[in-house]
Parts: structure tokens; sequence; C-alpha cells
């Protein structure tokens, strides 16, 4: 009987049969501080089941799944992390729950993770929803360390921020292996990069997963790959924002540095770039992007002086590492450079481009090539791809080509105010 008066107490129940078998159930309705005494005595391995709002923040060092049952919350009091795990080798499973108001203010994990923080741990989030956590370092929702894995099932994170002049990951910064499968991340903000995901270093896989609405100050409106090695399939990057007017500054999609990216079967449309790149801005690595569609995307740069900016869909070119971009079996259109070159692609600095099997129409430039712009020392190779009407302020409307482009069973039509003239460098195949 004492027992029992005890666990109830603490907020502890279900000690019977029944109970153990399904767990032990966490009531925060009567306590809202129950949660992390419940952590702390649980045995490895166990099952919490959590009713109500727990409020606190919430540090996990062994092995335990915690499940919200009516409408579970996890809410940090707005101040510190949420949801920790510092310990390596912890597996941690969270299903059910919102984790929510957590203000990381640099009090702990070096201002890292607002809502989780995750430092050499696995955790698994299914049908969980993460928002309405900041962070005044990186991962304004969640953080993944180096050495940590981090897994998101049927889950939303949304109106997270990250806001310092250098923060990253409004939403996610990931150094180590993340998944996205059937997620949604949403309305999160970050001061420098990666407004929805950050893949500073390590592995990301996002497969059918929406990115939606988010903004960075600098570059990766949607997803920022400055160093990691990114996975897209079948999933949407839409409406997401990046960058302030000056050379840098792009990617309302994705944006990629010195990473590695492969997109499938993924639709990156209605996104804004401030400088460059409204859908993709790639400046660096291999980049591969495969039947997908790259459509309505708007860079609004401005040309002054030596700056380059425009590629409404994708502007491309080696800053910091080489870069190869290939293109295979996608469609790019309806996007628009409104005052710089090249409102479906900008290929520039020495940049290799591979256009296989690709449609590029519709598109719109306040500069010149609505279709493609390929710059002083570039390579465009166009293999049984369609460039049509295109249309751009300067012509030529179709192809500009100040570096080589070569043309196997490729056509060039219907672009305005020309197809390909005036161009520096020929165009093969391209009458106007």
């Amino acid at each position: 009987m004492a027992a029992t008066a005890m666990a109830m107490a603490c907020g502890l129940t279900g000690a019977g049969p029944a109970a153990a078998h399904q767990g032990t159930v966490v009531n925060c309705h009567d306590n809202p501080s129950a949660l992390q005494s419940a952590i702390s005595s649980a045995p490895p391995g166990a099952k919490l089941l959590v009713k109500g709002t727990c409020v606190g923040n919430f540090s996990v060092n062994r092995d335990l799944t915690l499940i919200g049952i009516e409408d579970a919350v996890l809410d940090g009091g707005g101040s510190g992390t949420v949801v920790s795990v510092n310990t390596a080798g912890v597996r941690l499973g969270l299903k059910n729950l919102t984790v929510t108001r957590g203000i990381n203010n640099g009090s702990v994990n070096s201002g890292n993770g607002g809502g989780i923080y995750n430092n050499g741990g696995t955790i698994t989030l299914a049908h969980v929803t993460v928002s309405d956590n900041s962070a005044s370092s990186n991962g304004g929702g969640i953080y993944n360390a180096s050495d940590s894995v981090i897994t998101l099932k049927h889950s939303t994170v949304s109106h997270n921020s990250s806001l310092s002049p250098l923060s990253t990951g409004g939403g996610i910064d990931s150094l180590g292996t993340l998944t996205l499968t059937h997620s949604k991340v949403l309305t999160n903000a970050a001061g420098y990069g990666g407004g929805g995901v950050e893949i500073s270093a390590g592995t990301a896989v996002l497969q059918s997963t929406t990115v939606d609405g988010n903004t960075a100050g600098q570059r990766g409106g949607g997803v920022d790959n400055p160093g990691g090695n990114a996975n897209l399939s079948r999933s949407r990057l839409t409406n997401n924002t990046a960058g302030t007017p000056q050379v840098g500054g792009g990617g309302g999609g994705y944006d990629q540095d010195d990473g590695v990216g492969f997109i499938t079967e993924t639709v990156i449309s209605g996104n804004t770039s401030a400088f460059a790149g409204g859908g993709i801005d790639h400046d660096g690595g291999p980049l591969t992007i495969v039947a997908s569609s790259i459509t309505k995307n708007r860079a609004n740069g401005v040309p002054t002086g030596t700056n380059h900016p425009g590629g409404g869909g994708i502007w491309s070119g080696p800053f910091n590492t080489s870069e190869t971009l290939i293109i295979n079996r996608t469609t790019i259109s309806g996007n628009s450079a409104t005052s710089g070159d090249g409102g479906g692609i900008r290929n520039e600095f020495n940049g290799t481009l591979a256009l296989n099997g690709s449609t590029i129409s519709g598109n719109t430039a306040g500069g010149r090539a609505g279709g493609l712009f390929n710059g002083v020392g570039s390579t465009a190779h166009l293999s049984s791809s369609a460039i049509r009407e295109n249309s751009s302020d300067t012509a030529p409307g179709g192809v500009y080509n100040a570096g080589t482009v070569t043309n196997t069973f490729s056509t060039i039509v219907a672009n305005s105010p020309t197809n390909c003239t005036p161009s520096p460098n020929p165009v093969p195949g391209c009458d106007d």
C-alpha cells in the first residue's frame, strides 16, 4: 500500500500486471513535473506512457521509449532544451508526442538544440511534433551531433528558430545521420543557413517529405548542405526563402557548397532567393538531379559590378570546390531571374553541366538567356533535351554561351527574342 501511494504521489500508475505489459503510466495531468523522476528511475528498455503536459528539461541516459497518450506534451517551460541525450549508445524512442517551448539561450549544450539535443544517441520520432522551440546557436527544433543518429517518421518540425546571424538549422541541424520519411518541415527560420534543414556534415535522407515555408538569412531556405551527403527522394521543397541581395546568398529551395547531393523524383517549386538560385544554388561538390520538377522559382538578385545573380531555377558554379551538375529526365520550367541572367539555369565559374533527356521551357530572365546561361570557362553538355519557349529582356532568349556547349540530339527552338544570338561562342544545333 505504501509503495502504491508513493507511486501515485509521483504521478506514476500502472504497477499491475496489465500495466507492466503495456508500460508505466506517467500522469502529468496530476503532476506536471513527474516525467524526469520517472525517466531517472526507469530500468533500461522501459516504456513510459505519458499523459498530459509534462513541464521541464528531460535528460535521458538509458534506453527508453516515451509514448504519448491523450495528447501528451513535453513542454520545456520556456527555458533550456526539452529533451537531451548526452550518453553514447543510448536508444530513445518518442511516439505520439509534442515537443515544445524549449528556449536554449546558450545555458546548455553550447546553445544548440531548443527542442531536442542528441549527442551520441539514437533517437527515433514517430508521429511527433517538434514546434515552437528556439536555439541561440544551431538547431532550433532539433540538433543532431556527429556520431549521432536521428530518424523522423510521420512527424512534423514546425515554427522553430535559430536566429543569431551565423546560426544554422532553424528546424533541424545535423552533423550525424539524419533520416526523414513521410514527414514535414514547415515554417522554420535560421539566421544564416538551412531554414528548414541544415546538413552540416554526415548523411541525410529525406524520403516522401515536405519542406515548406522555411526561411534562411543567407542560404538554403529549405535545405542547406554545406558539407554533408544528401539524398532527397519523392519529396517537396516548396515556398522557401533564402538570402540577402549579395554574393553568396541563395538557394531558396536547396543550397549545396562542399557537399554531395542526389535528388530524385522531387518537386522544387515556388522558392525564392534574394540573390541567386531561386530553386537550387549549387556552389560545389557533385549534384545529380533525376526525374524531378524545378518550377516557378525566382532569383531576385540585381547585377552590380562583377557579381553574378540569376539562375531562377538553378545557379551552378564552383565557388568552393570543383562541381559537376548532372540533370536527367527533369523539367525546369516557369522559373524567373527577375534582373539577372539564366531564367532556367545559370552555369558559371568553370562549372560542368550535363543535361540529359530534360526540358528547359517557359522560363524568363530580366537579363540574358531565359533558358540557359553558360558563362566563361564553363561547359554544358546537352543530350536529347529541349530548350524551348523561354524569354529574356536581352537576347538571346534561349541559350547564351561564353564557354563550351556540346549538343547531341537536343533542340533549341521558339525562344524569344532569339534562340542563341548574340553569343560570344557558338551553340551547336541552334538556328535563329
